[in-house]
């Protein structure tokens, strides 16, 4: 079997019998590794410490976006979907759609690089505000 590289502007498409299933199997197991990984840090994080140490918090005192990651996971890992979206709305996002890059086209205007720095800043700003007032600094 030999394999062609699609002219520019085209997309490869695979027979069904292999990208069909190997496509959806590949999306099923990075998700089952995602669920095993959230399940182990939920099984060996200790109550009592903070799971990280963020930079950015330790010289402003102000959370980052991304604060809250970690702890995101760690409900996760107990299913506690709840105190993952309490944690952190951008890590469990972010932990949805972690399987799918590469295998879900992202729509067009997300190659427009004026639109996709727009959609990156506001959601970072969002998740900021989300952090801010989360620690009541807001």
């Amino acid at each position: 079997m030999t394999l062609t590289v699609p002219p520019r502007g085209r997309t490869a498409r695979l027979p069904r019998a292999i990208g069909g299933a190997g496509v959806a199997g590949g999306v099923a197991a990075r998700y089952l590794g995602l669920a095993v990984g959230a399940a182990v840090l939920g099984a060996v994080h200790l109550h009592h410490r903070p799971a990280t140490i963020c930079p950015f918090r330790a010289l402003t005192g102000l959370p980052c976006p991304f604060c809250g990651g970690t702890t995101a996971a760690v409900h996760l890992g107990h299913a506690d979907i709840r105190g993952a979206l309490a944690a952190s709305p951008l890590a469990v996002a972010m932990l949805i759609a972690l399987p799918l890059v590469g295998v879900v086209r992202p729509p067009r205007w997300w190659h427009r690089r004026r639109w996709r720095v727009a959609a990156i800043v506001t959601v970072l700003v969002a998740a900021e505000l989300w952090q801010l007032v989360r620690f009541g600094v807001l």
